[in-house]
Formats: C-alpha cells, sequence, structure tokens
C-alpha cells in the first residue's frame, strides 16, 4: 500500500469535516420565511437555474472573512465563525484581506485585518492563518457540494506590500489548482462556476497577467458624513457595472438607513453587481464592530427581503446561519397557501 501524503491525508481530512458539517447544515424553516419548506444551507444554490448570471442572485457574504482570529479583537475581530463554517452557514460571497509574510524562508500570504493579523486559533501566539490554508478548506467544502460556487474578493491589506510580489504570491498558489477558479472579467451565469472559486480582484494587474477575476475594485467611501445617494456605482469592464454601498464609518442608525435605501433602490441583475455592506467602525474614535453589528444585523433581520427578488451581494459582519437565510431566502417564490381540507 502507497503511503500518503501529509496534504492529502489533510484534504481527505477536511473533506470529511466539511461532509459531515453539511449534515447540521439542514434545517427547517419558520413560519415567517419565505419560500420552500426545508433546505440545505450547504446547497442551497442547487435550487437556481444553470442559466442565472450570479450577479443576479442574492447571494450571502461576510466582511474581512478572515478575522474570527485576530489582536487586538475588541477593536478588529469582524466575525466568530471561520472561513468553512462560514461556508457551511450559508455565505457565498467572501471578503479576503491578505499581505505578504516575509519571515519565513519563503514568502507566503496571509490574512490581515487592518493592523492586525489573522490568526488560525483565539490565543494571540497561535499561527498566522495563511492563503493556502483556507484554499484546502473551500477546495473541500467545493467539492462536498458542487452545486455552489465561492466568490473570493482579495484586497491587498498592508499598504507597504510590494504589489508585483503580492499578486505573484497570489496567483502562484491559484495556478496549482488553475481549474478550480474562474478568473474572467466578465459575470459569469451560476451553471458555468458551480464547483469553482470566482476571483474577484480589488487589486491592479501590475504584472499584466490578463485573467485576475472580475474587476470589483471602488473609491474608498471613509466618509464620515451622510450622502444623499449612499451607495456609487463603477465599471467592471465597460458593459457591465456595479453598485456599491460601504460607508464604513457611518453611525449605526446612518449606516441602517444606508443599507435599507440601497435595498429599495438598486436593483441587481444581469449586468449589475451590487455590494450593499452592513459593516461600520462608527464615526468616534473607538471602533467595536461587535456591538455595531449587532444593532446593525437586527435591523437588517427585520427588513422584509420579497421573495423571487434579486438583491445582489449582502456583506455582514458576525454572520450567523439565520442570517444567511434571511437573505439568500429572496431568491426563491414564496410557498402558497394550502387551503383547507374539506
Amino acid at each position: 500500500m502507497k503511503h500518503l501524503s501529509s496534504k492529502r491525508i489533510l484534504s481527505m481530512v477536511l473533506l470529511a469535516v466539511v461532509v459531515l458539517a453539511g449534515c447540521i447544515g439542514t434545517y427547517r424553516l419558520d413560519a415567517n420565511a419565505q419560500g420552500a419548506e426545508m433546505i440545505q444551507t450547504t446547497e442551497w444554490m442547487m435550487n437556481i437555474p444553470d442559466d442565472t448570471r450570479l450577479s443576479s442572485i442574492t447571494i450571502p457574504g461576510t466582511h474581512s472573512s478572515g478575522s474570527a482570529h485576530v489582536f487586538p479583537g475588541y477593536f478588529l475581530q469582524c466575525q466568530k465563525l471561520s472561513i468553512a463554517d462560514q461556508l457551511v452557514r450559508g455565505y457565498r460571497y467572501l471578503d479576503v484581506r491578505l499581505a505578504i509574510d516575509n519571515n519565513g524562508k519563503q514568502a507566503k500570504l496571509y490574512f490581515k485585518n487592518n493592523i492586525g493579523d489573522c490568526r488560525k486559533k483565539g490565543f494571540i501566539f497561535s499561527g498566522k492563518l495563511y492563503f493556502n490554508d483556507v484554499l484546502e478548506q473551500i477546495y473541500a467544502f467545493l467539492q462536498a457540494h458542487p452545486s455552489e460556487t465561492v466568490i473570493f474578493s482579495v484586497k491587498d491589506e498592508d499598504p507597504k506590500d510590494d504589489a508585483k510580489e503580492f499578486e505573484s504570491l497570489l496567483f502562484s498558489e491559484i495556478r496549482k489548482n488553475r481549474d478550480r477558479w474562474y478568473l474572467h472579467n466578465t459575470i459569469p451565469s451560476l451553471g458555468a462556476v458551480r464547483g469553482k472559486v470566482v476571483l474577484a480582484s480589488r487589486f491592479s494587474d501590475v504584472n499584466t497577467y490578463g485573467d485576475t477575476g472580475i474587476n470589483l475594485n471602488w473609491e474608498s467611501q471613509d466618509n464620515t458624513d451622510p450622502v444623499d445617494l449612499p451607495y456609487e456605482v463603477g465599471s467592471i469592464n465597460g458593459t457591465q457595472k456595479i453598485w456599491v454601498q460601504d460607508r464604513y464609518h457611518y453611525n449605526t442608525e446612518e449606516k441602517i438607513d444606508a443599507v435599507q435605501d440601497m435595498i429599495a433602490n438598486v436593483q441587481a441583475d444581469d449586468t449589475t453587481f451590487t455590494l450593499n455592506f452592513l459593516s461600520t467602525v462608527g464615526d468616534g474614535w473607538m471602533t467595536h464592530p461587535k456591538h455595531y453589528a449587532d444593532i446593525v444585523n437586527d435591523a437588517l433581520l427585520k427588513t422584509k427581503l420579497y421573495p423571487n427578488t434579486s438583491y445582489g451581494v449582502i456583506i455582514v459582519d458576525f454572520g450567523t446561519k439565520d442570517i444567511a437565510q434571511h437573505i439568500y431566502m429572496s431568491n426563491f417564490k414564496a410557498q402558497e397557501p394550502k387551503g383547507e381540507e374539506e
């Protein structure tokens, strides 16, 4: 019998964990939920037709997705769940913030949030959370649930990084499993990317690779004062566009207004991606994302999302299964009330 490599064993273990988690990802919707009576958080995309454009699907996402373990957590933690657990609970858009680690023998990319290094576990001396470790988890999830896709939005979080080196390290890792990725700068149909990772780029193609994913770059919306239109439009490729609401310095009341304004007035469609961020650090000098998320997330759960309606990507801090369900159930038709038996 041939000996299995440690990497092969790790992949098999991760796959087993994801499959087991999928078994607990099935839950019954409450009486107020819209759509089917039973659905799996791990495979909710299975019920969406192949020819549906990715931009026309309401997709739950997480902000600073790798920050479950980051120091100082009070100021920088934006998620409680690991990325693997986020996927199991229904999230399909990941906000990925990476930086270059040059401290080892070979430079590697790791997860970072602002000035804080993201770590594998919840103590300060835990090892850094590396890009390739998370990729293995995502590949395992998609292998177990091939009906799904994951939008992987990448930003270089360290302004001191050399852009050429950053992009070289990123694509060096991607090319190891090129067939698992969608790298074109055009909005795909869901059928074309089932079982794949869809790269969304928030970086410039300084190495002129050509295929660097869907261009979802936008100007920072760091103003603290409210504006008439809290969302802004940009171009993906000249014919397709993106609308973004990312007012991350608003107080909670202003943020809720901005989120609901976009829900009510900006329609995602086949040529229009929309990104609606619930995350905010507030307008004061001391930030505490968990406190703000509790308020804004509660407002989202109380906001009616109509069935069979596309709201684009809705991105949250401290994502839970219930929030993901509330978001993605808007993709499906409302269940017809059953008549009384004669």
